[in-house]
């Protein structure tokens, strides 16, 4: 019997479309959830590898032996670095080297890349860097002094799994035992010297040492995890992950927006029929078991649709992020399915609950009649109740907290705004003059029903919203992602070098038509007072460490002023506004610096915006020309240059202090993570424009039947079919462009708490908002309503049709 049921109903629009939106829900929240799931799985296995290690602790000098011998304790694998500068030298040819000092577990993880392939740095041998071999003349097997040592050296060393991106290191790399680190001589008491402690382990392990650790650490040291990536490539799949989540959002809010609409025109259509069969002697029980029994049918035709849909959604994503993902992703766990399904059934039950319930408390007198429905469950004690739970179980979710309540924020504002301009429009249009015969009949029509007019309003303009917000955002972060990444983007960075070289060298690139962006003074300082408070004691990695400062006469382009004024004075600086914000430095503060020859103060003039992401010279702090004068000082630049690689073996050679950084690879991976989330996001997008799509669909089909009805009393009456046809026009018109123009404040709203909260770009109004929206929804809707009107005025073979 229930099945016969569902299998008849099955031809309503209505619940079609119930169907069709729970399925995208389940579809939607299952792909992202594996996917999400997956990824945190895989991409920490991945994250280890570049670290070489699960958690790192960094010290400007060696930490307690009793704190390694507790990780041990705890079933922790840990590794030794040590990094130090020093001359490095091929008989008489001398050459600056960074060394780093290892012992022989390194990596823990990932892979160190040499030539000949396999090789480990032993007792006697090093691996160099090629450019260090060609400032040297120096090949494979030949000998190298390193301070008071002399070194074989084994092979070249290519890659390292944790080298990361620094584009102030000083020289090339040579790679060695820790073995040999007092054979050289080079660490003395004074020394800059750099420990890192690598530790590998599982979760638990890590936090039960960790909550040990962090109690004990002092200035100057510093415990990293997986959560510090601030490069970017790591900001840029951040940002997409957040991108995901919010498309999984607006996912939900459409679906359930699109089965609340839907659910509540089939229950209202069915109530003639419920009344009808209590007449005819149907019980409650059988009721009960008939109504419910359909809605579990259809739920779980949703549940397995949507999964299969979900399955095939995380099939394509995962093609389509393929090259940016871990070789070898993990399966998912079982969380995914029950988020989706959960989903589905918590959607279900806060939209579709109230309309069952009063399909099923329908009475026998409506069939004599028709205004009769079941007061129960009244809506303003409903709706609230609805909405609380909904925002609960969505603060529920993991994820970003500010992108959900700026996605609700642009709801709510969006519903006050339909409230408020939807009565303003009604009021208006009362006192309103009409001498045009079809707009007349179209403004009556909507002041006759207010209530249905404000509610399809705040349909379509949730839809348009949502739609737009989505476009929107995904056009910021692409051109954002290409504003960073640009073809000119400089691909290498000349660091190290001293003041009497600048002019020569630019000269020297003047002769390949190169003309760097901006020259770089740097100079390495401590910031060890903030006003008449010291720093000693502060853990902020930027006070653990010698920072790079630097002046210049005019503002960086990339770094926009965002308080106080640009330039800095004499005695003036100018600071970067995270570092102020974390450490509570204003303008106007006086800050102490502590460099190699010297103390000197600053008070500070403006503060700064820096993009720390995109791959350019970027400082805390910037002087005015000469305040700097009295410190050891060199100089760096950023060049593009994609010729042949003679002109870099020219300068290396014309130039031998001067190391040469190679980031072209960096952009090319960057270019191709970009490129590849790009296609995934898109994938969104169309997913959330069906969700809209079938919101749309669901609320014109509300007034299918009452419009028929009029249409038909209109056409016995003589009114003609191009009348009716441009009534329907004027009517779907009117409420596109108001619809469009409250999307359009709401959109907004929500737009620039999404890009300064959550996304972090700079915020400005976007025309295109105001003028594409309200057109936009008024086209959309002029072609619903041909459709409308083409069907409706077909006659009764389709009234039959819009009965069912």
């Amino acid at each position: 019997m229930i099945a016969r049921w569902f299998w008849r109903e099955w031809r309503s629009p209505s619940l079609l479309i119930v169907w069709l939106a729970l399925s995208l829900a389940v579809a939607c929240v299952l792909a992202l959830g594996n996917i999400s799931d997956r990824m945190a799985q895989g991409l920490s296995q991945q994250t280890r590898e570049l670290m070489a290690g699960d958690r790192t602790l960094r010290a400007a000098r060696a930490v307690p032996e009793a704190w390694l011998n507790k990780a041990r304790q705890e079933g922790l694998k840990v590794g030794r670095q040590l990094t130090f500068s020093t001359m490095t030298f091929a008989g008489d040819r001398p050459q600056l080297a960074s060394v780093k000092a290892v012992d022989s577990l390194y990596p823990l993880y990932g892979e160190l890349v040499t030539r000949p392939p396999g090789l480990k740095p032993q007792p006697g041998a090093v691996l160099a860097e090629p450019g260090l071999l060609a400032l040297l003349a120096l090949k494979p097997g030949d000998k190298i002094e390193v301070g008071d040592a002399t070194l074989r050296i084994a092979g070249e060393l290519l890659r390292e799994p944790d080298s990361g991106f620094n584009p102030f290191r000083m020289a090339p790399r040579l790679l060695m035992n820790m073995a040999d680190v007092e054979k050289t001589g080079a660490v003395q008491p004074g020394s800059r010297l750099t420990w890192r402690y690598k530790f590998g382990g599982g979760e638990a392990q890590l936090a039960s040492y960790e909550s040990w650790l962090l109690a004990r650490l002092k200035a100057g040291q510093r415990w990293t995890g997986a959560a510090q990536d601030n490069g970017a490539l790591g900001k840029s799949l951040a940002r997409s992950q957040q991108f995901l989540l919010l498309s999984a959002l607006l996912t939900l809010l459409l679906s359930g927006a699109a089965v609340a609409v839907a659910m509540s025109h089939y229950c209202h259509s069915r109530y003639d029929l419920v009344a009808l069969l209590k007449t005819l002697g149907a019980g409650r029980k059988a009721l009960r078991r008939l109504i419910p029994g359909q809605w579990l049918l259809v739920l779980a035709l949703a549940a397995v649709t949507g999964g299969l849909a979900g399955l095939g959604f995380e099939a394509a994503l995962i093609y389509l992020l393929r090259p940016v993902l871990p070789a070898d992703l993990p399966a998912a766990s079982l969380w995914p399915w029950l988020w989706s399904v959960g989903g589905m059934v918590m959607i279900s039950l806060l939209v579709g609950l109230r309309p069952w319930r009063r399909l099923l408390a329908t009475q026998p007198v409506r069939v004599l009649r028709r205004d009769a429905v079941a007061n129960v469950w009244p809506l303003k004690l409903w709706l609230p109740l609805a909405t609380f739970v909904v925002v609960a179980l969505l603060t529920c979710l993991p994820g970003n907290r500010t992108l959900l309540w700026a996605v609700l924020a642009g709801v709510l504002m969006l519903a006050a705004l339909c409230g408020a301009i939807g009565w303003l429009l009604l009021s208006l249009l009362k006192r309103a003059a009409i001498d045009w015969l079809p707009l007349r009949l179209a403004v009556n029509r909507l002041l006759r029903q207010p209530w249905v007019t404000l509610s399809q309003l705040a349909a379509f303009s949730l839809s348009f919203m949502l739609l737009a917000l989505l476009l929107m955002l995904r056009g910021d972060l692409l051109d954002r992602w290409r504003q960073q990444l640009p073809p000119e983007s400089p691909n290498y960075f000349l660091v190290n070098i001293l003041p009497a070289q600048v002019a020569p060298l630019k000269a020297f690139l003047a002769e390949y038509q190169i003309i760097p962006d901006a020259w770089y003074p740097v100079v390495r300082a401590r910031l060890t007072q903030i006003g008449a408070r010291s720093t000693e004691g502060n853990r902020d990695e930027a006070l653990n460490r010698e920072l790079n400062l630097t002046w210049q006469s005019s503002k960086p382009a990339h770094n926009p002023i965002v308080a106080g004024s640009w330039p800095p004075r004499e005695g003036e600086v100018s600071i970067e506004e995270g570092l102020a914000k974390r450490l509570n430095i204003h303008p106007g503060q006086r800050l102490t610096f502590t460099g190699d020859t010297q103390t000197f103060s600053a008070t500070v003039s403006s503060l700064r915006k820096v993009d720390w992401e995109s791959l350019r010279p970027n400082f805390y702090f910037i002087f005015p020309p000469g305040a700097l004068d009295g410190q050891p000082q060199s100089w760096l630049t950023s060049l593009r240059w994609d010729g042949d690689m003679a002109m870099l073996t020219q300068l290396n050679r014309e130039f031998p202090t001067v190391t040469l950084l190679d980031i072209g690879a960096i952009l090319q991976q960057i270019g191709q993570v970009l490129g590849q989330v790009s296609r995934a996001l898109e994938v969104m997008v169309m997913l959330v424009t069906v969700c809209g799509l079938l919101l749309l669909f669901a609320q014109v089909q509300v007034g299918m039947r009452q419009r028929h009805q009029e249409m038909a009393v209109c056409r016995t009456l003589g009114a003609s079919k191009m009348l009716l046809r441009r009534t329907l026009w004027c009517e779907f018109a009117a409420l596109g462009a108001v619809a469009g123009l409250v999307a359009a404040i709401g959109a907004e709203t929500a737009l620039a708490l999404l890009q300064t909260r959550v996304f972090d770009f700079a915020w400005q109004p976007d025309w295109r908002l105001w003028l594409a929206l309200p057109l936009c929804g008024a086209a959309l809707l002029l072609v619903c309503a041909g459709g409308v009107g083409a069907g409706l005025l077909k006659g009764q073979a389709l009234f039959r049709r819009f009965q069912e």
